[in-house]
């Protein structure tokens, strides 16, 4: 029977440094290799990503895990046709206030508004 939810792992590297990982219901796994750019591997089981990684061993959670954790952020939003396309977001609520103030005023042609990010979503009008 196949587990209904992605699992996470950390994979310990033979250097003791760690990354953090998921397996999927259906077997394949990644691993975040540089998580500040956005790379991955990526394969199609467990057993065929520990081969491009000699030495790691792989930790699950001893217990389960909450499948959202609360988490909370700011961004800054622009409008383009009907679609709302996210800018970075930030912990910081006032420098993304000031990000809005700034590309209100370089992009007047552009609709922009203030989210604040959380289990849910929340628009601001400001």
């Amino acid at each position: 029977m196949q587990p209904v939810f992605t699992r996470g792992f950390r994979l310990h590297l033979s250097d003791s440094q760690y990354l953090d990982g998921a397996e999927f219901p259906s077997g394949r796994v990644f691993v975040l290799d540089d998580p500040e750019y956005g790379f991955a591997t990526v394969a199609t089981s467990l057993e065929h990503l520990l081969e491009g990684y000699h030495g790691a061993t792989v930790e699950w959670p001893a217990v389960p895990v909450e499948a959202h954790p609360a988490r909370e952020a700011w961004r800054v939003e622009y409008r383009h046709a009907d679609v709302w396309l996210p800018v970075r977001p930030t912990s910081d609520r006032q420098r993304a206030a000031d990000d809005l103030t700034r590309r209100r005023q370089r992009h007047p042609e552009f609709e922009f508004r203030l989210v604040h990010v959380t289990t849910n979503y929340t628009v601001e009008e400001s």
